[in-house]
């Protein structure tokens, strides 16, 4: 006689996995949305008060700078993804061992390449021919490597435990606050950018050991080192980060290896104009980054119970309301660009026409999904290793010679390329290895629903140009596509997920 459940039963289970799953995720999600628009907002604000105060040329040698110990410290944190893959399966032994280990692992690796750094600043200054403020900037950056590292690192404890809170208020309101009050007196008081370099590095720092001292304290976390098991865990750790470290190389390479790029062949304006275009484009990702915030322990313990079916059918849904979110967000930023870069200053309006490439990058970035979340929860991160480093060896090949013969603008068809390219291979190798894809025919209503919102956008623009005539517009507009998103209709899974989040959060709302 077979141990397997009737098939009704089956179904019942995948459909009561998939909603606890879609719920878990959703509430993440719902709460991480209000801190994470408020963390780009004081992003946006603490850049346009550089921009603004000190003038492009400044805010750009800062950029190029502060994404140069970027790129070092990204590659560095490959060593915390193991947290959100183990944490949320592990006894309280385990997660005080894992965090110990993960912590001093990663210290360690970051006050290495912070020392590197430092030491060769003179060289990278003269190699990119700039000036002696760049080295200076470079090496006050290489110095406050290890607190940069150490407030991810505290965080990504926070995200594998699942404390939404206390992870949104550490990352997305105390510290951009902060930056934003050094970068304000850095710039109009100071008027030193290398005062505003430093200040940063100083809240990282302070805001990370005030979210471990909570963790310490809230959640019982204790420094273990040693231990019985504890060696076999820390070879699991390291058998799970070591490929993502060597992959975060080649993944960072994607994200960040543009900066040392316009370093070397265009100018510290044409940096802070890539970074500020990056920075309004990633508003768009919005969507996926708040759906990302919890899919990781989600997706891992789906994965790790042998939950196949509810884990696609998670990706199926969550896919595809990210690329509603994103569409909604992405029309009235193309359609509006000059507008947006004017708060920048004069020199950023110049190059408004730059930020439909950025955007459409993103929406590119966002299509498929977690799809490198699901590949690294479902154990395949030597498949990402590889996948990362050819993408990166055929970007390396690219990007030169478009950057020698366009500029800047060969710069941004370079980043286009590459989002493009990174996430089309990450779905057709996580479909090969584990039969996952996010795509169904209903992805498809949120670009038809984005023809009507543009129009009335755009129209509004030409009848009222400005903030006034983009506000208007923007909301006619998506109450146009939210209009046609219900024409089109939604799934029963969708409308069960909408009813859970008003009833849990409904009486949130003003008015109800």
């Amino acid at each position: 006689m077979s141990d397997d459940p009737p098939e009704g039963e089956a179904v019942d289970e995948v459909t009561r996995r998939l909603d606890d799953a879609l719920e878990r995720v959703a509430h993440g999600a719902a709460v991480s949305v209000p801190s994470i628009l408020l963390q780009r907002a004081l992003t946006v604000a603490f850049t346009a008060a550089l921009t603004n105060g000190l003038g492009a040329a400044p805010y750009g040698l800062f950029a190029l700078a502060r994404r140069t110990q970027r790129f070092l410290s990204r590659i560095v944190l490959g060593f915390r993804n193991g947290l959100s893959r183990f944490l949320p399966t592990a006894d309280q032994e385990e997660r005080d061992a894992l965090a110990t280990f993960a912590a001093l692992l990663l210290l360690g690796v970051a006050t290495v390449f912070g020392a590197g750094l430092f030491l060769l600043a003179p060289r990278i200054t003269a190699f990119a021919d700039q000036s002696q403020r760049f080295e200076t900037l470079l090496r006050v950056f290489a110095l406050g490597m290890p607190a940069s590292v150490w407030l991810f690192t505290v965080t990504e404890v926070l995200r594998g435990i699942e404390e939404v809170a206390p992870l949104n208020l550490t990352l997305r309101l105390l510290y951009p606050a902060a930056q934003l009050a050094v970068g304000a007196v850095g710039a109009f008081v100071v008027g030193d950018i290398a005062f505003v370099a430093g200040g940063v590095l100083a809240v990282m720092g302070l805001t990370g050991v005030g979210a471990a001292v909570w963790i310490v304290r809230a959640r019982g976390f204790r420094p273990r080192i040693r231990g019985e098991g504890l060696a076999a865990l820390r070879r699991r750790y390291l058998g799970y980060t070591v490929p993502l470290f060597l992959g975060g190389i080649a993944t960072t390479t994607q994200r960040l290896g543009f900066y040392p790029l316009i370093a070397v062949f265009l100018s510290g304006v044409a940096g802070g104009v890539f970074s500020v275009g990056v920075l309004v484009s990633q508003l768009v990702r919005l969507p996926l980054m708040a759906i990302n915030q919890f899919i990781p322990p989600v997706a891992a313990a789906l994965n790790e119970e042998g939950h196949e079916d509810a884990l696609s059918r998670l990706y199926h849904v969550t896919s595809r309301l990210v690329l509603v979110g994103v569409v909604a967000a992405a029309v009235p930023v193309v359609v509006y660009r000059e507008t947006v870069m004017a708060a920048f200053g004069p020199t950023f309006t110049e190059y408004a026409p730059l930020l439909t490439l950025f955007v459409f990058a993103q929406i590119a970035a966002c299509a498929a999904g977690s799809v490198g979340i699901l590949l690294r929860m479902t154990d395949h991160q030597q498949a990402l290793l590889v996948t990362n480093v050819v993408i990166t060896t055929v970007l390396a090949a690219v990007a030169v010679p478009l950057t020698v013969q366009y500029g800047l603008a060969g710069v941004v068809w370079t980043y286009l390329l590459m989002l493009t390219l990174n996430n089309g291979i990450e779905v057709a190798v996580l479909y090969h290895l584990e039969g996952l894809q996010p795509f169904t025919k209903r992805h498809s209503y949120p670009l038809i629903a984005a023809v009507p919102y543009a129009a009335v956008a755009l129209g509004a623009y030409v009848l009222a140009p400005g903030v006034v005539g983009a506000v208007v517009g923007t909301l006619l507009g998506l109450a146009v596509f939210a209009a046609t998103m219900k024409l089109l209709g939604f799934t029963p899974v969708e409308r069960r997920l909408a009813s859970t989040l008003v009833e849990r959060y409904g009486e949130l709302v003003p008015g109800r």
